[in-house]
């Protein structure tokens, strides 16, 4: 009988601090007053994903420690209001974000954790960092709407960013279970 392979999907993410965490799910709240759900409420669930790789054998977890242990804390910002476009079932749909302004310590931290992702970092796609804040029921005829709010409800807030989170889940569970890796203490 052949070995059943199982997959593993990863996500690798960075998360604000509390208190915009907070203020960010109040914008998320208040969009899923007016258009109905729009994807995760949780504080808890406030995140920027530096990396998701959906479909791995393997991933080398050591590599992306080290990278870690050898990075110092860096700050980022929150930016303005974008989306990105989805097609889903011949539908087009929309993801609305709060851009991050990364700094150039982390952009040279992402580029070693997509060397360190090795084969896995053609996944990645784009690194466009960012938190999402709706990503169900944005239409066409709704998405300049959604903009506007959004951009009006700006959070202005620098980070200082001094751990990753790295996830994991097998592709037949939905349970995600996540591992703090922190960087190089200053």
């Amino acid at each position: 009988m052949p070995a059943h392979s199982n997959k593993m999907q990863y996500t690798i993410i960075l998360k604000p601090c509390p208190k915009t965490r907070r203020k960010i799910t109040a914008v998320k709240k208040h969009l899923e007053a007016l258009y109905g759900y729009t994807g995760s409420l949780s504080n808890k669930g406030v995140h920027i994903t530096m990396a998701y790789l959906r479909n791995s054998q393997f991933l080398d977890v050591p590599s992306v420690k080290t990278v870690c242990e050898s990075t110092k804390p860096f700050t980022f910002e929150l930016g303005s209001t974008g989306y990105f476009e989805k097609i889903r079932n011949n539908k087009k749909s929309y993801v609305v974000f709060y851009r991050i302004i990364a700094s150039p310590e982390m952009e040279e931290f992402h580029e070693r954790l997509v060397k360190a992702l090795g084969d896995n970092s053609s996944d990645t796609g784009k690194f466009i960092p960012h938190i999402t804040l709706i990503r169900k029921n944005v239409h066409e005829d709704n998405l300049r709407e959604i903009l506007d709010l959004t951009e009006n409800s700006k959070i202005s807030s620098e980070f200082l960013c001094k751990y990753l989170i790295l996830g994991k889940r097998s592709s037949q569970n939905s349970r995600w279970h996540f591992e703090h890796l922190d960087f190089r203490k200053t």
